[in-house]
């Protein structure tokens, strides 16, 4: 990927825009966008003239046409039509642009997307345009994104930047989830615990869960209770506590599972084993032995 690239923006004075970027010297600095993957992303209105054009740019480009018509080019002439309804993707470090064409405004939203394994799906050889239904969505959401982002920049400590922001999120996730050859959520949370589950050993806070997944804490909360009913802090938990158990039942010392299980305290890990199932560690403990004909119990 290319770290040098060049860029052809031509807007006419008449185009009205609203946009948000990470970076200061955007016109509406929000940095937290960052961790969704996202440079920056915007609703533009082509009225007179608006010609963009990217040279290995190292992003992706998603646009969403509302109304009016435009078309996708490449430097070959390859051009393909974009039209209210639809969706143009010009994948990262690809030679490509996009304008207006015809009489009537060109509406659009539109994002650019860090080239990172979050979005990876929309890697392609040349742009390409689908059918979409989302761009209405997305525009509403963009919208009330940057008004939020407004009082945010304003100092203004009722903002609702981050919300909006994460329904924004949810909306283009739905809008380019056709485009995705990945399992879906359900399945990569399923794998997720299932590698948690043969590294216990290591500290899964739910900043390391969504880092496996390239996404925020946030959104790893929601997808767990939507998708196993529980949270990850309690998913975590529960398989702690299970091989604890499993431990135990092999004749492990409680003072051992403690400390295997993260707990500096042996009272405290047998007061959390106690609440989660019932009954003390040492109680499991002292079966194993009396089955196996042992008498005494240490911990």
């Amino acid at each position: 990927m290319a770290l040098i690239y060049r860029e052809r923006l031509e807007i006419g004075p008449e185009s009205p825009q609203i946009m948000v970027g990470t970076h200061v010297f955007h016109k509406e600095p929000y940095p937290p966008l960052r961790d969704r993957g996202i440079l920056m992303c915007g609703l533009s209105e082509g009225r007179d003239f608006f010609e963009v054009e990217r040279v290995d740019a190292p992003w992706h480009v998603l646009a969403f046409c509302l109304s009016g018509s435009g078309e996708v080019f490449t430097p070959d002439g390859l051009t393909r039509a974009l039209m209210p309804g639809q969706l143009a993707l010009m994948p990262a470090s690809v030679h490509s642009g996009y304008r207006r064409t015809g009489t009537e405004p060109m509406l659009h939203a539109w994002f650019l997307l860090h080239c990172t394994t979050r979005w990876d799906y929309l890697s392609r050889t040349l742009p390409a345009i689908y059918q979409s239904l989302d761009g209405a969505a997305l525009a509403d959401a963009m919208r009330q994104f940057h008004r939020e982002v407004l009082r945010f920049n304003t100092g203004d400590a009722r903002n609702l930047a981050v919300p909006a922001l994460d329904f924004l999120c949810l909306a283009l996730e739905r809008a380019t989830q056709g485009l995705s050859s990945k399992i879906g959520w359900g399945e990569q949370l399923e794998q997720l615990f299932a590698h948690a589950q043969k590294n216990l050993q290591q500290d899964w806070t739910n900043t390391a869960l969504a880092a496996q997944l390239h996404i925020t804490t946030t959104h790893l909360h929601r997808l767990c209770i939507q998708h196993l009913g529980e949270t990850p802090n309690k998913i975590v938990f529960r398989m702690k506590m299970n091989q604890a158990k499993e431990l135990l039942m092999h004749g492990h010392s409680v003072s051992d599972v403690a400390r295997t299980s993260g707990y500096q305290e042996v009272a405290s890990f047998s007061r959390r084993f106690r609440q989660h199932f019932g009954y003390n560690p040492s109680q499991v403990l002292r079966k194993h032995l009396a089955s196996a004909g042992h008498q005494q119990v240490w911990e």
